[in-house]
């Protein structure tokens, strides 16, 4: 039997850099949907399964040791590798596949944070998305910007002893679906969602929040800044935790800005990103640490395995610090990359709108996010 690899261990030997090659005997199409990507570039080869099993000798040879073999569930992959071994050339196997590696979050704490509160920010490698857990352990927690997978979430708040009583989704999501409403609905805990990003209407439990609304999380509080933040979207909000750390949804990345053209409003809603930076972030502490909702490459990646930077570092980009809003949005509309088709649907999945069958649902939470009107912002001197 040949040897396999969880998608927490692969995740772990990508950080580490010791993953030799992975070698995806999947599909062409599903290979382009999809790849395995981590904190870090690892060497990929894409050979299809049937192509790999004709050419067994060939293929084998051009493998390298201890490489990892993908597919979709973990049967292709491990008969690609049995063969391997019998050809004297040792591999593994990643158990599950990329149906388990598209589901794996990976907590990382933001740490050296004031009195009791703590921040986990959960990495999703297979969609390069990001959500968090804020919390005080023995008192409550919130969870933010949740996948369809909140396991990951409750067995964290179960170790520290927190009840988690809100569950924010920072803005209607268009790249993924947002496990928002049903692990709410479990928990019996409160939902909120920016009505203007569902047109309105949101069709299932919500408390919209307000400016300056606080979070009872036991000794702390989170401050929600509401609807003061558009720009991706026309509701997106913003949680500034302890005056430290502010989850900021798709607002601005570590090297980027939220695109603003999938509602279909790119013009207004690229003014409004220029509103949001200059009068509300601006005024912030430079020191604030800028927790976003994704990232667009590995070296956005820091030292300490996060995907974090800070409000000064945001503002060395040179176009953060244009002041004339008109070149602003001739600049951020002119990068626009052409959107996903999916991501009206998954919009509108996530809004409430429309109900797709599981099937569906999968195809449409695969692949990388594509949320960045721009990844290559340019520094001050």
């Amino acid at each position: 039997m040949a040897d396999t690899i969880t998608s927490t261990e692969l995740f772990r030997e990508i950080q580490a850099g010791t993953v030799t090659e992975i070698l995806d005997v999947r599909s062409t199409d599903d290979f382009r949907a999809g790849k395995v990507e981590g904190p870090r570039p690892v060497p990929t080869r894409h050979v299809p399964v049937y192509r790999v099993m004709e050419e067994l000798e060939e293929q084998a040879a051009a493998t390298r040791e201890g490489a990892v073999i993908v597919c979709g569930q973990g049967n292709g992959s491990e008969l690609v590798a049995e063969e391997f071994e019998a050809l004297g050339v040792r591999t593994r196997s990643l158990a599950g596949g990329t149906d388990a590696w598209n589901r794996l979050l990976v907590p990382v704490e933001i740490t050296g944070l004031p009195g009791d509160v703590r921040v986990w920010q959960f990495q999703r490698p297979a969609k390069a998305c990001l959500s968090y857990l804020v919390g005080v352990p023995g008192g409550n927690a919130v969870i933010v910007d949740p996948t369809r997978s909140p396991d990951a979430y409750l067995e964290l708040a179960q170790v520290h002893d927190m009840a988690v009583t809100h569950v924010v989704d920072t803005h209607v999501h268009a790249d993924h679906i947002s496990g928002g409403p049903a692990v709410a609905a479990r928990l019996g805990a409160e939902y909120h969602l920016p009505p203007e990003d569902a047109g309105g209407i949101v069709p299932f439990p919500n408390r919209p929040l307000k400016d300056g609304d606080q979070l009872d999380l036991g000794s702390a509080m989170v401050r929600a800044m509401t609807m003061h933040l558009p720009g991706h979207t026309p509701g997106t909000t913003a949680l500034l935790v302890s005056e430290t750390v502010l989850l900021v949804g798709d607002t601005v990345f570590v090297r980027g800005l939220g695109r603003p053209d999938l509602t279909g409003q790119a013009e207004e809603l690229a003014r409004d990103l220029f509103r949001s930076v200059h009068e509300r972030l601006r005024p912030l502490d430079p020191r604030t640490i800028i927790a976003p909702a994704h990232w667009s490459t590995s070296e956005e990646i820091n030292a300490d395995g996060l995907v974090t930077t800070t409000l000064e570092e945001v503002f060395t980009a040179t176009l953060l610090n244009e002041r004339a809003i008109e070149r602003f949005v001739e600049q951020i509309v002119s990068s626009l990359p052409a959107a996903p088709q999916a991501y009206d649907t998954i919009r509108r999945v996530n809004a409430g709108q429309i109900t797709p069958g599981d099937d569906e649902i999968e195809v449409l939470d695969v692949g990388r996010n594509q949320c960045a009107a721009s990844t290559s912002l340019t520094a001050t001197s």
